[in-house]
């Protein structure tokens, strides 16, 4: 059930409308049962699958739990010393549980994410030896499986640290699991985060529900009418690649990266509008990723919940182990403190991004993707201080709007040229588009006349585009002069005839210009993630 569907919409306003009149300590139930319908609307074998991984996680979490309980226990008599034996006595125990929940979670991933990517490269070496090859294997994976695995893990993990206690009720850890607006493509909601909205009772605010129902708007706008819109060109030159060349395949990038964007950030505004709806809010997944002048900050902005992810259950974990610690003392010893120390910092950096791109899909160019982000950042790492000494020399004021657009546009481009390697047909293709992107400068292509999109598409597109920004823009600066609120916060105060004026504008926008109706809708491109 598409999102931007009318099904979905009804299916929306049926379960608000329930959610608001039981009673408030059993509004939870509301959201079980709709996130299961949710979920069986796409296979029940598949909501059979996810309800099996989620009780083994719920009967390993409980053990999990009776082990800190028992740690409690023992540690109320204990003194410092014994105390220490006793947490690392016991965190071997939770260790164990963790490990095992891990091995069926990652490994249930694995299977449906990476077999026919194995048994694929595993018939070229076969082929290559004049062998006969496998049979090629292809699995649909379960809706959103990435999205909830990842969730599930970090509940492990949290647990495991002790940060949060084990959810005592099966079907209320069930309902954090399947929760419908985000368990297709995310965030990656935190039990910590999100168990305390979910299971306190919600009035209805008009008011709040008015503001979910503003975000959806925007979200609407953004998949509707640009991402959809965009698609049609950037499907007609990737998936055609092989009859065009030159700059067209950079052009094309660069629209890609602006698909791309409207689309899942567009998505994560529907459902967190959504769940704003029943009161309960969603991180922030989107802030706004093209106005960085990094990559790192880049990638702090763009799916925020994933980034932190990785950055809180890979790269430190990854960067504080026994391995890598002896990593650091020997490449300080070699290379001193500043350069051995930012060079060891490259192995998780690496880690993260290697496992980032397999996260996308088992493919070589997501690979390829993940270890070109990785290298950036870690050469940015690596010349961080000869860089900033070169700019101190050549007298650049770093404070200055010129420098900061040059920064935002030199990442935007390093942005771009990973989109070709994402988007490619294979590693190989990708690589032959960036090549001629430089050796073919002289092909040249009109983007009326020789692509599908006409002169009114393009002229809606700068439109739209235009709208984006300038919305975009008024919030970023929102947020470097500390303004508390958003734009929502902000039509909120203005009077009840200019929000009309406003809300109706937005709605026949989308009605006339958006891309829609049986047949024509583009699924979101991370449904495949």
């Amino acid at each position: 059930m598409s999102v931007v569907s009318y099904s979905f919409l009804a299916f929306l306003f049926v379960s608000v409308f329930i959610y608001y009149i039981v009673p408030g300590k059993i509004q939870w139930g509301v959201l079980l049962l709709a996130s299961l319908a949710f979920y069986g609307y796409a296979g029940i074998p598949y909501l059979i699958l996810v309800i099996t991984e989620a009780l083994a996680v719920y009967v390993i979490s409980r053990a999990m739990q009776k082990n800190l309980d028992r740690q409690d226990e023992l540690l109320v008599q204990a003194d410092r010393k014994t105390a220490r034996k006793i947490k690392n006595e016991m965190k071997e125990g939770r260790k164990r549980y963790l490990v095992a929940a891990l091995v069926i979670l990652i490994g249930i991933l694995a299977v449906f994410k990476g077999t026919g990517f194995v048994v694929e490269n595993i018939n070229r070496v076969l082929l290559h030896l004049k062998k006969e090859p496998l049979t090629a294997v292809h699995i649909i994976a379960p809706l959103g499986i990435s999205f909830y695995t990842f969730m599930m893990i970090s509940y492990l993990m949290d647990l495991y640290r002790g940060k949060i206690s084990a959810q005592k009720n099966f079907l209320k850890y069930l309902t954090y699991v399947l929760y419908f607006p985000h368990v297709t493509q995310g965030p990656i909601a935190r039990y910590e985060e999100t168990a305390s909205q979910m299971f306190t009772p919600h009035k209805f605010d008009y008011d709040v529900l008015t503001k979910g129902l503003w975000l959806m708007l925007w979200g609407f706008f953004k998949k509707l009418v640009i991402a959809d819109r965009l698609s049609v060109f950037v499907t007609e030159v990737f998936g055609n690649s092989v009859n065009y060349r030159g700059p067209i395949f950079f052009i094309a990038a660069v629209l890609y990266s602006i698909q791309i964007y409207c689309d899942f950030s567009g998505c994560m505004d529907i459902v967190c509008g959504v769940s704003e709806c029943f009161g309960i809010r969603l991180a922030d997944n989107f802030i706004r990723p093209y106005f960085s002048q990094t990559l790192p900050e880049f990638w702090r902005r763009w799916h925020a919940s994933l980034g932190a992810f990785f950055r809180e259950y890979v790269f430190y974990p990854v960067s504080t182990s026994e391995v890598f610690l002896k990593l650091n003392t020997r490449a300080r010893n070699r290379f001193g403190n500043t350069w051995g120390r930012n060079i060891a910092s490259c192995l998780p950096i690496l880690c993260v991004w290697i496992l980032t791109g397999i996260w996308h899909g088992c493919s070589w160019n997501y690979i390829g993707w993940g270890l070109f982000h990785g290298c950036l950042i870690c050469m940015s790492t690596l010349f961080e201080q000869p860089l900033a000494a070169l700019t101190a020399k050549l007298k650049i004021r770093t404070d200055s709007v010129v420098w900061m657009i040059f920064r935002m546009l030199r990442t935007f481009f390093l942005c771009v040229i990973g989109r070709i390697i994402f988007i490619g047909n294979g590693i190989r293709n990708s690589l032959w588009m960036l090549k001629s992107c430089i050796v073919d400068m002289g092909y040249r292509y009109h983007l009326v006349e020789d692509f599908p999109l006409n002169q009114r598409q393009w002229t809606v597109l700068a439109l739209s585009c235009l709208i984006l920004f300038g919305v975009s823009l008024a919030q970023e600066l929102r947020m470097k002069q500390k303004k508390e609120g958003t734009i929502r916060d902000w039509l909120a105060e203005r009077n009840l005839v200019f929000r009309w004026i406003v809300l109706l504008t937005g709605i026949m926008f989308i009605l006339i210009f958006g891309v829609y109706g049986s047949g024509i809708g583009v699924k979101f491109i991370y449904e495949q993630f």
